[in-house]
């Protein structure tokens, strides 16, 4: 699974910009804005940044195999 974190490091942090920029959003156009939609997007956003850091460090962990 390790692996697979890190292949998409990069895009769970894109991701978490765009829940970020969409609850901002939300926040700024909408007369009156639904709060539980807008705490939704930031622990998505929160979550999918926290994978993002996690898949960082297995990417740029060094090899098992190097004695």
């Amino acid at each position: 699974m390790s692996r697979w974190l890190g292949r998409f490091a990069f895009t769970f942090l894109i991701l978490a910009g765009l829940l970020v920029y969409q609850a901002y959003r939300e926040m700024t156009t909408m007369a009156e804005p639904n709060k539980w939609r807008i705490a939704l997007y930031f622990v998505a956003a929160g979550i999918s940044f926290g994978l993002s850091a996690r898949g960082m460090r297995e990417r740029h962990r060094p090899p098992d195999d190097v004695p």
